[in-house]
């Protein structure tokens, strides 16, 4: 055989490899995770390129096809208890730490807003002083119907856009809803919505004493739907508020979680053509010299193959982090 002829075999061969390459590739899609790294300061690690994410779906490696941080306009869903068990010290706090929550949004960014208890759903898209406006005046409610408020507010939020977060403030623990636990977490961890959530209850059981081995609990169903979709229920009881100096660390918080669902990685992985979820694993690259905890890396635990149809998103509008209102 001359040469010739084993380089047009060799280039064929390469030719046909390629295509079918391509045409995995094109089968398999791609899905856009959010993705948040922040030091030990709760401050996001940013400059991050590809290579620094280390990512593994169903425990194998997956390659990362890109990663940049989302500062578009996001939509949030914002669900207050106003519940009768909520005492009226708890509830105090939560139309006053809803209002510090949404002076951090950008002039771009838009809100559901609904209260447990009445049985009105969530209506438009609001503007942050239109949320602010409806936390003026609002009054203590008949039941404790959480995962039907949330379930109400994920369906606003169907189709989803990247960047879709639910933020409750309440307790973790419902009641008398028709929603169960299981459809609930369905909705929001196939859409990819994130769920936080802030309690200003005691989570530790009446007369609990400090000088005794603390007893293992179980986690309630929002702390782990929390969990699965990559943040978590966060417990600032009214008495620790109350403390000197604790108040302005809390907002400070909050402005770090506002800028943590505002803007995120938004992390672009190949998905492999199947009809369940996948496991998700996330990781960085020298987390010790970046100073990243390894809790500070804020992911959703399961990915659900992608819709082929892109949802028109934020992508049109991407404020920096510069143009955030203070």
């Amino acid at each position: 055989m001359d040469q010739k002829r084993l380089w047009l075999i060799v280039g064929a061969a390469i030719c046909l490899l390629s295509a079918q390459l391509n045409a995995q590739a094109a089968g398999a899609g791609s899905c856009d995770v959010p993705v948040v790294v922040a030091d030990y300061f709760n401050q996001p690690v940013r400059n991050l390129l590809p290579a620094d994410f280390s990512v593994r779906l169903n425990d194998a490696a997956t390659p990362v096809a890109g990663a940049s941080i989302e500062a578009g306009p996001k939509r949030i869903a914002i669900v207050m208890d106003a519940s009768r068990n909520v005492p009226e010290e708890e509830w105090k706090f939560e139309t006053r730490m809803a209002a510090e929550f949404v002076q951090h949004a950008r002039p771009g960014d838009r809100f559901l807003f609904s209260v447990i208890g009445a049985d009105t759903p969530p209506a438009e898209l609001l503007s942050p002083s239109e949320v602010a406006a409806r936390l003026q005046g609002l009054a203590g409610q008949t039941n404790e119907r959480i995962y039907d408020a949330l379930l109400a507010a994920a369906r606003r939020l169907d189709p989803p856009q990247f960047g879709d977060a639910i933020v409750l403030f309440g307790h973790h623990e419902d009641t008398g809803s028709e929603t169960t636990a299981e459809d609930l977490q369905n909705l929001i961890v196939k859409n990819g919505v994130r769920f936080f959530a802030v309690s200003f209850a005691n989570p530790l059981p009446p007369g609990f004493d400090i000088r005794k081995p603390v007893q293992k609990t179980s986690l309630s169903k929002l702390q782990l739907l929390s969990s699965q979709t990559g943040l978590f229920f966060s417990f600032h009881p009214v008495a620790s508020l109350n403390m000197p100096g604790q108040l302005p660390l809390f907002e400070n918080f909050l402005s770090d979680v506002y800028t943590w669902i505002a803007e995120p990685y938004r992390v672009t992985l190949p998905i492999p053509a199947n009809e369940g979820p996948a496991k998700l694993e996330v990781a960085v690259g020298d987390m010790e010299s970046r100073k990243v905890h390894r809790e500070g890396i804020h992911y959703p635990r399961s990915l659900h193959p992608c819709s082929t149809e892109k949802v028109s998103d934020s992508n049109s509008e991407r404020p920096t982090a510069n143009q955030r209102r203070q």
